[in-house]
Formats: structure tokens, sequence, C-alpha cells
């Protein structure tokens, strides 16, 4: 956006057009920049504006189609008849969508003239593979019809067949199908986080405000507290207490916001006791005056990393573990135990923190063992 910002001369005849045709800028804002590629491409074939659609300097959009064949695949070109998705404005976002769905709906590109499986069945992202002798036609063609609702963006239609495919298959025994299915899903919530339609913005442009107060609000009724401003979730990353970091991630009125991220390198040093370093951290954090009060302290664990509640005075404190996904909440004495639903708002939202709190405390990590090696 910020080239079209500039001194008119130095515009060219198309853009300085443009600019000159402006008389306000909007904007929608959404969880992820899948939604956004789709949205934007929705956006387009809503409104046909003429600076971007129409075919200019010899460029035409591009556009996604299945081709019909006994192992459909999807191809990118500049035809709109027919196609399941488009326009958009370059051939690298498109395939872009298509690498990113990839692996929650694996498709085949390679010739059909071997009988052996291709590269991409090894890595995973082709599967079954057409070049496999003896592949399962039904089974190919159940990825394109998966591949073919992600692209319309009908992400939760997806979940639910994932879901539902991996419940059926663990009841009759078929472990490997419900496995296929459970990394898929995991594949699609990590692209996602929290999938919504680009057809949900289009009704609703406020809609991911929207989904940080209704998020606000479950966390709210689910610990029993009143304002939740500022969010503070605590990760700390080491080798055998080697390279020891720690990070604090920030939701700031139900939004993640990094601009509050913050790192912390451990000083105790060669002890590998999570807990201590916690504790520590969390003594640093609380003497800085200049940085806002948190009204929520998160840890990334259970009870013994709340053993450490009692060294921060009377901040509210919870903790979260993995895998079960269960709120620990020190009582004073003895904990109290949460297990809220996956899809409750209000967990997504820690999860969401506690995964970037993971990634961020991580990057600081392999930042101090590459100067250790």
């Amino acid at each position: 956006m910020r080239s079209y910002f500039q001194p008119p001369v130095k515009l060219g005849p198309k853009t300085a057009a443009l600019v000159g045709q402006i008389s306000s800028i909007d904007h929608i804002e959404v969880m992820s920049e899948i939604e956004a590629l789709l949205l934007e491409s929705k956006l387009i074939k809503k409104f046909l504006p003429p600076y971007n659609i129409a075919s200019r300097d010899d460029k035409s959009p591009y556009y996604i189609h299945i081709m019909a064949e006994k192992f459909p695949k999807p191809i990118v070109n500049h035809e709109p008849n027919k196609a399941i998705a488009g326009p958009f404005l370059s051939g690298f976002l498109a395939k872009s969508i298509l690498r990113q769905f990839r692996r929650i709906a694996p498709f085949c590109t390679a010739q059909r003239k071997v009988s052996r499986p291709c590269l991409y069945f090894h890595l995973g992202l082709c599967h079954p593979c057409p070049n496999n002798p003896g592949t399962d036609t039904s089974k190919y063609r159940q990825n394109m019809t998966r591949l073919k609702r992600l692209i319309k963006g009908q992400f939760v239609q997806v979940q639910r067949q994932l879901k539902s495919q991996m419940r059926m298959a663990s009841q009759n025994q078929d472990y490997e199908t419900a496995a296929a299915a459970r990394d898929y899903l995991r594949s699609l919530e990590i692209l996602l986080l929290q999938p919504i339609s680009p057809d949900e913005y289009l009704v609703n442009p406020n809609l991911v405000a929207d989904k940080q107060r209704l998020a606000l609000d479950a966390l709210k009724e689910a610990l029993h507290t009143g304002s939740l401003t500022r969010i503070e979730m605590y990760d700390v990353a080491n080798l055998a207490g080697t390279a020891a970091t720690a990070a604090m991630t920030v939701a700031i009125e139900g939004e993640i916001n990094s601009r509050n991220f913050r790192h912390f390198t451990i000083k105790t040093k060669n002890t590998p006791d999570d807990v201590a370093m916690l504790g520590e951290v969390l003594v640093r954090r609380l003497k800085r005056a200049d940085w806002p009060q948190p009204d929520l302290i998160v840890l990334d664990g259970g009870k013994s990393q709340l053993s450490i509640a009692d060294r921060i005075g009377s901040y509210p404190i919870i903790a979260l573990a993995k895998k079960e996904e269960i709120i620990t909440i020190p009582t004073h004495p003895g904990y109290r135990e949460i297990k809220l639903d996956r899809d409750n708002p209000g967990l997504q939202l820690l999860m969401r923190l506690r995964d970037e709190a993971h990634r961020f405390s991580r990057r600081l990590h392999h930042k101090h063992r590459a100067i250790l090696k």
C-alpha cells in the first residue's frame, strides 16, 4: 500500500489515475494470510474494480480449475469459464493457495507415465498417488472434493467432515485412515487457527473484532473474572538448562499484539528447571513499572508451574497444559481445573497465545545455541 502514497511524478500513469480517484480508504481485518487471499478474490469478483480486473498491459487475472480426469488435478490459467476460484492478481497467489492446501487435500501433479509413486507421495503431498498401481480412485476424489471446499472458503464444513471421517475410521479400527484424517485436521487448524469463510467477512466486515469480544466474554465467564484488557502468556525454552530463554506474548482487548511481545534471556545458568526459570522471568517482568500491568498471567504448563504463584503477589494467574488443554487455577489451598471444549473461543485465544509464546521463545533460544556452537 505504501507505493500508492508517493509524489505523483513517481507513480506510473495507471497508478496515478487510480490514486486520483481515491476518496476514502477502508479495510477488512482477517485472521490469516490464506483468508486474505481468498477474500481478495471474492471482492474482485464482486466489485469488478477496473484497475485490477481488466486486462491492461497484456496481463489477465488468474483462475484455479480442477481438471476433468480420472485423477483430477488443479491447474492455474487465465480462463474464467468454469473456474472454481478467482480472479487472482497473480499466478503466484493462486499457486500459493494450492500449495498451502496441499497438506490438507493431497493431489498429484506428476506425469502419468510411470508405475511407481511420485516424489510428492513420499512427502505426504500426493496420497494416494495415481502412479501407484491399484490406487483407490474414490479416495483420491475425496481429496479433490475437500480441495474444492477449501478453495471456496468452506473451512468449517471441511473440519466437520474430517472429524467425522476420523471418528468413523477409529470405530472401524481403520487406524491408518483415522491418523491421516487427524493429520489433515491439524494442518488445517495450524493454517487457519480460527477458520472463517471469506463470505462471512463480506457479510460482517467487523467479524474479527466481534470474535475478539466473544473470546474475551467466554474467557471471563469460564474464569469468573472481570476485566481482561491485557493477558500475558509465558513460555521458556532451554536445552538441559543451557541457552535458556523465555517469551511473553500479549493480547490486548482480545487481539494478539506482537508489538508487545518480549524476549528474556534467563540469567540463572545451567539449571534445567522450567519452574525456577518462569519464576525468575515473572519477578523481572513485574519490576518493570514502565510496562502496563497484566489483568491475567498465563503459564504454559500445569500445577508445578503454578507453584510460583506466591512470588508474584496478587496478580491473577492460571496455567494452560498442552494436549488436553486443561486450565488450572490456584485456589489456596489446592487447585481447580477447567476443561473447556476446543471450540470455545476463550480457550482458542489462550491456545493461540501459547503457540505464539512457544514459537517466540524458541527463536531467541536457537540464536543463543548458535552462539554456543
